[in-house]
Formats: C-alpha cells, sequence, structure tokens
C-alpha cells in the first residue's frame, strides 16, 4: 500500500536467513489446558511437533504429532509427498492418523454426497500426470479426533480398507494439462466390525460392510458430465443396495448451467457410514454473474422409493444486485415441500460508509412442526487502525410456539476483534450473548494473546467460555438431513509455548530463478451460515478440517478453526479445504480452492467461507 511508513524492526528480526542445505522447518510446542466440553476440567499437560523437508529425490518429508501423558493419548502422522519415481510416477505415503485417500474426480462437488473416516493406519498414492494414472490404497482403525491441549485419536471398533484408481482414458499430453476428454474412477471401501454407536455392546451392534463406485467423466470446452454407480452390501441389511446419480454441468458466457439425477435405495449407506438413501429426483440449477449481477437457482424433484412420503420438491433461489461501488442489494429463498414442508427467505443490504462496511439483514422461516420465526440482523465491519480488527453483529429474532417449544423472542449481539499490542504481541477475541424474554441467557466468550519472544520463541493463550442455552435450527435439505449441536456449557483454557526454526533455500529450476527462503500462510476455515462470504462477528470456525497446500502439505484446523502453512516458497500458490473433512449439511465453496501469492517473509492471512447444501 503507498505512503505507508515502512515497519521497524526489533534487533532480533535482523537475523540474515540462512540459505544452506534443504528447505526445512520444525515447530515444538508444550501445551497446558483442558480438553474441550470436559466437566470434570481436569488440567493435562500435552507436547506437538510439526516439522517438514523438502528434498530433490524424495519429495515432501513431514511429520505432525501431538501427545498428551496423562492419557496416553495422541496423533501422529508421518507424511512423504510427491516423491519421483522412474517412469514419470510421483507416489505420496501417509502413516498415522489420516483420511482416506480418494480419486480426484470422486472429491468434486456434487449433488451427492460420499463421506470418509479418519483412520489410523497408513496410505499410499501413485500417481503419473503424463499417463493419466492414480492409484491409491489405505487401511486402518476408524476413529475420531479430540483437541487441546493435545489432539487425541479415539478409537472406534473395526477396521477399514480402501482402494482407488483414476484413468483418464484419451490421456495426451494437451488433455491432461486442459483437463479434457474422458476419466474413469473405481473407489472401494471394506469395512469389518464397525458400528455407528461410539461404545457397542451387542453383537448386533457390529457390522460388516463393503461399498463400490465407479465413476465416470467427460470434460469438453465448457461443458462437464459426471456420472457414479454406487453398491453397497451389509450384514445387517438383506441383498445388496445400489445408488447412481449424474451431475453434468456447462458455460454459456456468464450464466453456468446444471442438469442431474438420481436414485438411492433405501438402507443405502457407504461402507456403513450414513448417506442420503431412499430417493429418487431430477435436479436443474443455473447461474449468472456479471461485474453488477449475480443470480442463482436450482430445482429439485423428489420421491420417496419405499413410499414412506409423497413426491416432492426442494427449490433455491438468491439474487445479489451491486448498486454502486458503496451499495448492494441480496435476496434468497429456499423451499421444501417432501417430508414435510418447511421454507426460509432472506433479504440483505450490504453498503459502505464512513463507519467502515454494513450489513442489514432480515430473514424469515417456517414450515410443518418447526414453528415460525422472523430475524432481523445488523452486522458491522468497523474502520479500525491498520492492524485492527472489529466486527459486530446485533440481532433479534421471533419465535411462534410449536408442540414441543413455547414462543419467545430472543436478541444477540456479537464482538468480534483483534489488536496489536506492541510489535511482537497480539490479542484477539470474540463475545456473543443471548437473551430471550424469559429471562434465560447465553453467553460465550473466546479470547486468545500471542507473544513473540524472538525470532525462535513464542507464546500463545487461549480462554473458552459457554454457558446458558441456545435453540437449535436444523438444515431444511432433505439430501443433507443431519445438523450442528452445540452444547450448552463448556469452560476450557490452553497456554502454548513454541518453538520454531526455518532454513535452507530450493533448488533452481531449469530456466527459473533462485528462490531466498519464502514467506507464511494463515488463515480461518468457518461457517459462512449467511452465505455473504464475509465472516461476521457471529460466525464460528470450523474445527478438524483438512487443508491442504498445493496439495503437497496438508494441516488440519484447531478448535477455532485456524490453520497455518508456516513454511512456503514465495511464487503462487493453492490453498484448497477438502469436502469430505466438513461436517454435514456444509460443503466448500468454488470446489474450495484458493490461490495467493506468497512473497518473501510475508504473511498471507485467509479466510475460507464454507456454506450450507442447497
Amino acid at each position: 500500500m503507498e505512503n505507508l511508513p515502512p515497519e521497524a524492526l526489533d534487533d532480533s528480526d535482523k537475523d540474515e536467513y540462512s540459505r544452506e542445505g534443504l528447505p526445512r522447518f520444525l515447530r515444538l510446542e508444550t501445551r497446558l489446558g483442558t480438553q474441550p466440553f470436559d466437566q470434570a476440567q481436569s488440567v493435562r499437560i500435552g507436547y506437538g511437533i510439526y516439522g517438514l523437508l523438502e528434498t530433490p529425490n524424495h519429495g515432501t518429508l513431514s511429520i505432525d504429532g501431538a501427545y498428551a501423558p496423562r492419557d496416553s493419548s495422541g496423533t501422529l502422522t508421518l507424511r512423504q509427498r510427491a516423491m519421483p519415481i522412474e517412469g514419470g510416477w510421483f507416489t505420496s505415503n501417509e502413516l498415522g492418523v489420516i483420511t482416506a485417500p480418494a480419486p480426484d474426480i470422486t472429491r468434486l462437488p456434487a449433488r451427492i454426497y460420499l463421506p470418509s473416516a479418519i483412520l489410523r493406519g497408513l496410505s499410499t498414492e501413485w500417481e503419473n500426470p503424463e499417463g493419466g494414472l492414480q492409484l491409491q490404497a489405505s487401511t486402518g482403525e476408524p476413529g475420531r479426533l479430540d483437541f487441546q491441549p493435545a489432539n487425541g485419536f479415539r478409537q472406534l471398533p473395526g477396521r477399514r480398507t480402501t482402494l482407488g484408481g483414476q484413468w483418464r482414458i484419451n490421456a495426451s499430453g494437451a488433455d491432461v494439462l486442459s483437463r479434457q476428454g474422458w476419466t474413469a474412477a473405481l473407489r472401494h471401501e471394506d469395512a469389518r466390525g464397525v458400528s455407528t454407536l461410539d461404545n457397542p455392546q451387542q453383537a448386533g451392534d457390529f457390522v460388516d460392510a463393503n461399498s463400490t463406485l465407479l465413476a465416470l467423466r467427460h470434460e469438453s470446452g465448457e461443458y462437464q458430465i459426471q456420472g457414479q454407480l454406487m453398491s453397497t452390501r451389509a450384514s445387517n441389511v438383506q441383498g445388496a443396495r445400489n445408488g447412481f446419480w449424474i451431475d453434468s454441468e456447462w458455460e454459456d458466457g456468464p450464466r453456468r448451467h446444471g442438469l442431474g439425477a438420481y436414485r438411492l435405495e433405501p438402507d443405502l449407506t457407504w461402507a456403513n457410514l450414513p448417506v442420503a438413501s431412499d430417493i429418487v429426483g431430477a435436479y436443474v440449477r443455473s447461474s449468472w454473474r456479471t461485474r453488477q449481477w449475480s443470480a442463482e437457482g436450482s430445482l429439485d424433484w423428489l420421491d420417496s422409493i419405499s413410499g414412506r412420503t409423497t413426491n416432492g420438491v426442494f427449490a433455491t433461489g438468491s439474487a445479489r444486485w451491486r448498486i454502486n461501488r458503496d451499495h448492494t442489494l441480496g435476496a434468497g429463498t429456499a423451499l421444501r415441500s417432501f417430508n414435510g414442508t418447511a421454507w426460509s427467505t432472506y433479504g440483505d443490504w450490504r453498503f459502505q460508509n464512513g463507519w467502515g462496511t454494513s450489513g442489514l439483514r432480515v430473514e424469515f422461516t417456517g414450515g410443518e412442526g418447526q414453528g415460525d420465526s422472523r430475524a432481523l440482523i445488523w452486522d458491522q465491519e468497523w474502520v479500525v487502525p491498520q492492524g485492527w480488527a472489529l466486527s459486530t453483529s446485533l440481532g433479534y429474532t421471533a419465535y411462534s410456539a410449536t408442540s414441543s417449544l413455547p414462543a419467545e423472542n430472543t436478541s444477540t449481539g456479537a464482538i468480534s476483534g483483534a489488536v496489536p499490542l506492541t510489535s511482537r504481541s497480539s490479542m484477539r477475541g470474540n463475545f456473543s450473548v443471548e437473551r430471550n424474554d424469559s429471562g434465560q441467557v447465553r453467553h460465550s466468550l473466546n479470547v486468545g494473546a500471542n507473544w513473540r519472544l524472538d525470532k525462535h520463541w513464542s507464546m500463545e493463550g487461549n480462554y473458552n467460555r459457554t454457558n446458558g442455552r441456545s435453540r437449535f435450527t436444523p438444515s431444511i435439505d432433505p439430501l443433507a438431513p443431519l445438523g450442528l449441536v452445540v452444547p450448552d456449557n463448556d469452560r476450557s483454557f490452553y497456554v502454548v509455548v513454541r518453538y520454531e526454526f526455518e532454513a535452507g533455500s530450493r533448488n533452481v529450476p531449469l530456466g527459473g530463478k533462485p528462490a531466498d527462503g519464502g514467506g507464511r500462510i494463515e488463515g480461518t476455515v468457518y461457517f459462512d451460515a449467511n452465505r455473504t462470504g464475509t465472516q461476521e462477528a457471529s460466525e464460528t470456525g470450523v474445527p478438524n478440517v483438512t487443508v491442504f497446500l498445493d496439495n503437497r502439505y496438508a494441516v488440519r484446523t484447531d478448535s477455532q478453526g485456524r490453520f497455518e502453512f508456516p513454511f512456503v516458497a514465495s511464487g503462487p500458490r493453492t490453498v484448497s479445504v477438502r469436502g469430505d473433512t466438513l461436517p454435514l449439511p456444509w460443503n466448500v465453496v468454488d470446489q474450495g480452492q484458493t490461490k495467493v501469492d506468497v512473497r518473501l517473509r510475508e504473511n498471507v492471512t485467509l479466510t475460507i467461507p464454507v456454506q450450507r447444501n442447497e
């Protein structure tokens, strides 16, 4: 930015960066704190390590681990990514706590979502870009992850094994680079002795299941079509259960259109992991984007295969009009008439003013059995000095009575901000309060601070407190019936002492230029509840999401949705979020990819939204 004075350097920051040897990074942490949602409030100590070494012949080697001695729990993941092999092959291997790999085209956003499990085991992937081939395999014990003070792996019953492959059928040099032509993929998962229960007791609680997915995709210019056929067998269901879905998309100037169909038999699962089932339907969607206007809409025709409900529709639509540089109007609606009726609609006005950026939003919802609600929300992002951040949110919601809940009016307020205390320290936090007319109050406070002691040492602390009650509103999307449940009461804290070291430089590629070190990428993955693409004060981060850098480095978000790539080479980089690690019914936006340009010794900060499926 112009006319800004250069940032003063502390003496410790003047140390010359060492370019000797291979690019390498090491971070060691000691953590003290309590587990979120632990009613006993027992204090634990934990240790963490993250390191990487970039080699010319063995790819990128990394370690990511944590350990809590008191519980004898922890995680450890060893990764080797993009190691070159003769014949144009590259291999990537993982050992420890992993997410099972899947062929690339099966990870693309589609109308039907397939889940994946976190495993403690190993995986391997072999890829030949010139030949258009990709082979994958993994095996391990399923589980769930805990958070601070050290990420722990909570083992679940059974074992899961996956196999996968992808082949670009008419691959040639030009087709591979342009992603044109046909691609076929096969994915298989075998689950033995697994259960949907945390503590299964009876023999009937354990299930053996296997699922197979065949996918075929064609891309030609601005047109793509992909079909998937899935079959599942399980010990708790007689016979096989099958499903298929087809997704197509094409561009027409500023417009993008989609068309598809699906049929998913009753009791269908993905190796005992829940998916949409007992449904048949078709959909059409369209979007239109210009510099001033944007609009999108979709319509699903639905029916139940078993006849448990009559046929129906699910429709969504939204539009946004940029009146001028300072004012934008938006509106949207969603309607479901299938397995009950529900609807929601909103309108918002975002405008620039002397205070900053303001947003005024009204929302109305209703439906069978869930009552009606009317909400008015004001979001404000305030103008503050450089390095500061401040946003607020005020809301008022009126709920009508239902069979289980009385009518009530609720007022909400939230404030979120970041403050640089000194050149070496800063504080961030958010606070929200919710109060209804019966006098019940819910508070939520999250505050954190960090202090860089010198070039290598730093400290960080975080405190979280939530108490009271909060009304839960589920998604009305019939293809994503699961929602999020937030416990009413929680108190936790953690303190981290961190040591970091980085050095080395990349080899000079043929015809390229040497890169003297690099920069840092940090950011937050957050629930974009109002679909504005801006994190409001009331919108929280997404924990335990896998984030990739250039598909070579992988990290998981913490309990606040934050992630960090501490050692990144200068130049254009791609940060991507894998949708299969998100909780339903949330999914990535724009295929979950964000492109950034990293400069030498620069910190790049990102906020990556995820939105509800519609």
